[in-house]
């Protein structure tokens, strides 16, 4: 594995810093309706694990969002150590994509039985920093260092050789 620069250690932390903000911070999802099984709100991280948690009834949610944490935890000791990584910040760029489609798309389709109320589920900024902060985790782990170069200045016998 090769290192990484400075500047792919800057947004290693900073894609971090906004992946962890947007977990814990700010709204992610915003539901309206009068289906009994999304109430309606506003949800941020830990509200929309809830909400994947009771449609898929089970854990799902829980280890998606731990799988979250983990990636920006691993991305701060990434900046630390300074190697090279790959796909990190693409597999949260996935797992926030799976909560949009259960969230969004999926709900008429996971329980038939509770789709006698209406529901509308909208996405929040919070997914948008999420996906930002999972980019800027990707590209700071695929920032080469620059390379140094010797160039020689060619001298006037250097000039009469040729």
């Amino acid at each position: 594995m090769r290192a990484i620069s400075a500047g792919g250690r800057a947004l290693l932390v900073a894609g971090a810093a906004v992946l962890l903000g947007s977990l814990f911070m700010l709204p992610w999802f915003e539901v309206s309706g009068t289906r009994p099984d999304l109430p309606a709100g506003t949800y941020g991280g830990i509200g929309s694990t809830e909400l994947v948690n009771s449609l898929l009834s089970g854990p799902w949610g829980w280890i998606a969002f731990l799988w979250l944490v983990v990636a920006a935890f691993l991305a701060i000791g990434i900046a630390a150590v300074g190697r090279k990584t790959r796909r990190i910040g693409t597999s949260g760029i996935v797992v926030l994509l799976l909560y949009v489609l259960l969230l969004v798309v999926a709900p008429p389709y996971l329980n038939p039985q509770a789709s006698s109320g209406t529901v509308s589920v909208t996405f929040g900024y919070g997914v948008v920093a999420g996906v930002l902060g999972s980019a800027l985790i990707e590209a700071g782990a695929r920032w080469p260092r620059p390379i140094h170069g010797r160039y020689e200045v060619p001298t006037t016998a250097d000039w009469e050789e040729t």
